[in-house]
């Protein structure tokens, strides 16, 4: 105690050199590395007592110990009841590993007391392990296959080469397979309505993966004891659905994701970190979807904070997406030194996450320095940002029509020229924007509203609103 007093009497900064010269006289210095181990070990047997019976898994867990505690003693009836209760609530929870264990106890009870018609109980038993592995074999692989479709996602993978886009069509037809396997189980359902969002999302078939995790939110209205046994997984579907909601326009249904995600309670720190990246993320987006600016640059301060307080939960992929996302917002509202800002950490990061972003953040890059009027720097950024792409394959014709235009963009004060060769190059950009194969490139929208903004003399910010 008087360990644990000191350091909290430290605040938010623990110094170890500072504790150690306030408190040198008293015992618990002499030997601080033990004393430290033992103060987190009581600090962790407290928690658990105090987080005992919050959730479902503790629960089951504690009922396995009590079963344990009631066979060494001799309780069996006792023994029976926890077993039987640990059951019903891992069933219905779908804890498919619990499951596992608590069968085999039920499995070894029966052969050891059962007197009477012995084989058919531990038949049944038999059957029920049986059946269990099938069903744990079909989550862990779907797991799997929605697992490797979400990291091309978040990777920012590209689509147009062909040995991500065979694989991601080998992956979705691995999951079709399992469709008629998942039954009545909500987990299965769940990860099969996930696993196809995350497909149809990578194929820029917004509709359709929308109805998916339209689809997955749903089942999670038929079995309510889900949304709170399995907290923080309802809440990656809620953001999920906010998402794709607003991929596919679904505004409605992006309000009622949202307001639902910021009525939940979290009870942990974890929770809160999730609801953070994802409403304030979302919220923001939506706010440079529909041209409210004035919204989407207040929330930057509590995103600037947030990003700082979650540090250890919000995920790299999410960090990448927030700056890019307040760099576009910048972009379009002709505030090139702000977007400078953000785009130069998404330049710097050596990550292979997100990729499709900064490609577009490289090429956005040298009309940054043109809009500020550095042109002596337009030349060098564009030579950099072909090398690097070529570096990475990822010339195709959307990075190849950008570059061509920033190597032949007249850099004097010649209007007409300029206009010419802008004009060219939007028809150009409309025509891949144009092209449902090719639709799914990011970072045409920017580039489009960028040409437009200067052969109409409007900002971009004022185009979107059109």
């Amino acid at each position: 105690m008087q360990l644990f007093e000191a350091m909290d009497a430290q605040g938010d900064e623990y110094d170890e050199q500072k504790l150690k010269e306030k408190h040198a006289k008293k015992p618990f210095v002499k030997y601080l590395s033990a004393e430290k181990k033992q103060l987190r070990e009581q600090i962790m047997k407290q928690m658990r007592l105090f987080h005992s019976g919050r959730t479902v898994d503790n629960k089951i867990n504690e009922l396995l110990q009590d079963e344990i505690f009631y066979q060494e003693k001799g309780l069996n009836d006792l023994r029976e009841k926890a077993l039987l209760k640990a059951k019903e609530l891992a069933t219905n929870a779908e804890r498919f590993h619990l499951l596992k264990e608590i069968l085999l106890r039920q499995t070894g009870f029966v052969i050891e007391f059962e007197k009477k018609h012995l084989t058919k109980p531990v038949v049944q038993l038999i059957n029920e392990q049986k059946q269990l592995f099938i069903t744990q074999e079909s989550e862990l692989e779907l797991q799997a296959k929605n697992r490797e479709l979400f990291s091309v996602l978040r990777s920012g993978a590209d689509m147009q080469d062909s040995t991500v886009n065979n694989r991601v069509e080998m992956l979705y037809m691995e999951v079709e397979r399992y469709r008629t396997r998942i039954g009545d189980s909500y987990r299965l359902q769940c990860l099969f309505e996930r696993a196809n969002s995350n497909y149809f999302h990578l194929q820029r078939n917004w509709k359709a993966s929308f109805q998916h995790t339209k689809n997955e939110y749903e089942i999670y209205q038929r079995a309510e004891h889900l949304k709170t046994e399995d907290a923080l997984n309802y809440k990656v579907c809620l953001a999920n659905l906010m998402a794709r909601a607003l991929s596919a326009k679904e505004e409605d249904w992006f309000t009622k994701a949202l307001e639902e995600m910021k009525s939940l309670p979290t009870s942990s720190f974890n929770e809160e970190g999730e609801v953070f990246q994802n409403v304030y993320f979302q919220e923001h987006l939506f706010y440079i979807n529909h041209g409210e600016f004035e919204k989407a640059v207040a929330l930057v301060p509590i995103i600037e904070q947030g990003l700082v307080k979650y540090e250890a939960k919000v995920n790299q992929a999410r960090k990448i997406a927030f700056r890019f996302n307040i760099m576009v917002m910048y972009f379009v509202m002709h505030r090139f030194k702000d977007a400078l800002n953000w785009i130069e950490p998404m330049m710097t990061d050596s990550s292979e996450i997100k990729q499709d972003q900064r490609f577009v953040g490289i090429l956005l890059l040298p009309i940054i320095h043109f809009e500020l009027g550095h042109v002596d720097l337009v030349e060098s950024f564009t030579r950099s940002a072909y090398r690097f792409l070529q570096k990475k394959n990822r010339l195709h014709e959307f990075e190849r029509l950008v570059l061509n235009y920033l190597k032949g963009m007249p850099l004097s004060s010649d209007q007409t020229e300029f206009r010419t060769k802008l004009v060219a190059f939007s028809e150009e950009l409309d025509s891949i924007m144009n092209d449902s194969k090719k639709r799914r490139t990011i970072g045409t929208e920017e580039l489009s509203l960028w040409a437009k903004s200067h052969l109409q003399n409007r900002k971009m910010s004022e185009i979107i609103g059109d």
